[in-house]
C-alpha cells in the first residue's frame, strides 16, 4: 500500500468511526427512535419540536476543529506529503458530511412520515423552519447539507488560522478586524452594503447555497495556509 492510499484509508477509518458509528448509530438513530415513541405515546402539541439534527452540527464542527490535529502527524509519519493529506482530508471530510446529512434526513423523513400517519402534530427543530412553513424533504436536505458544510468549512478555516499564527496572534488579528469593522460600519463606509444585503430578497435555497459556497471557499482557502505547515501548531502564547 503506497502513502497516498494509506493516508486515505487512515482518514476514512476515522471519519467512518466518528460520523457513521459515533454520531449516527449511537446518537442520531436512538434519538429518532426516542422521539417516535414519545410522539406516539404522549399527547404532545404542535409547539413541541423534535430535535435530532442538533448533535450532527456539533460533530461537523468537532471534526473541523480536531480531525486535522489528530491525523496530520500520523499521516506525515506514514510517508504522506502535506498536499496528499490535505486533499484526502478535504475529500473524505466532505464525503462524510454528505453521507451523514443524507442519513440524518432519512431519519427526519421517517419521523415526519410516522407523525403524519398517526396525526401527531409535533414539528421538527430545523434551520429550514426559519424560511419554510412546511416540511419538504429535498429542501430540508439541501439546507442541512449547506449548514453542515458551513460547520465543517468555517470551523476548519478558523482552526487553520490558529494553527499557523498561534492563539494570541489569532485573537489580536480577530480584534483588529472587529474594531476596524465597527468603525467602518458606524462611520458609514460599509453601512450601505449591509443595508443592501438586509433588503436583498433571496429564496431559502439561494441563501443556503450562498452559505455553502462561502464555506467551501473558506475550506479550500486553508490549502495554501497548511500545505507547508509544521507538524505541531504554534504555541498558545505566541
Amino acid at each position: 500500500m503506497n502513502a497516498r492510499s494509506a493516508v486515505f484509508r487512515l482518514i476514512y477509518e476515522d471519519v467512518n468511526w466518528y460520523f457513521a458509528k459515533l454520531m449516527l448509530l449511537f446518537i442520531t438513530v436512538p434519538l429518532t427512535i426516542v422521539w417516535i415513541i414519545v410522539g406516539l405515546v404522549f399527547d404532545l402539541n404542535r409547539e413541541t419540536l423534535a430535535a435530532i439534527s442538533g448533535p450532527a452540527y456539533f460533530f461537523f464542527i468537532g471534526f473541523g476543529l480536531f480531525g486535522f490535529k489528530s491525523l496530520f502527524p500520523i499521516s506525515i509519519g506514514m510517508g504522506s506529503t502535506r498536499e496528499q493529506f490535505l486533499k484526502a482530508y478535504y475529500g473524505v471530510g466532505i464525503g462524510g458530511v454528505i453521507f451523514s446529512v443524507l442519513c440524518l434526513n432519512i431519519c427526519q423523513y421517517a419521523l415526519v412520515t410516522i407523525y403524519q400517519r398517526n396525526s401527531v402534530e409535533v414539528g421538527i427543530l430545523h434551520a429550514a423552519r426559519l424560511f419554510l412553513e412546511e416540511y419538504h424533504f429535498f429542501a430540508y436536505l439541501w439546507i442541512d447539507l449547506m449548514v453542515g458544510m458551513a460547520c465543517f468549512g468555517l470551523s476548519f478555516f478558523g482552526y487553520a488560522i490558529v494553527y499557523r499564527l498561534g492563539f494570541m496572534r489569532s485573537v489580536i488579528m480577530f480584534m483588529i478586524v472587529t474594531v476596524t469593522g465597527i468603525f467602518l460600519y458606524y462611520g458609514g463606509a460599509i453601512s450601505a452594503l449591509f443595508d443592501w444585503m438586509s433588503n436583498f430578497k433571496m429564496s431559502a435555497m439561494a441563501i443556503a447555497s450562498c452559505v455553502g459556497a462561502v464555506s467551501l471557499a473558506a475550506l479550500f482557502a486553508t490549502y495554501p495556509m497548511l500545505r507547508h505547515a509544521p507538524l505541531h501548531p504554534m504555541p498558545r502564547k505566541r
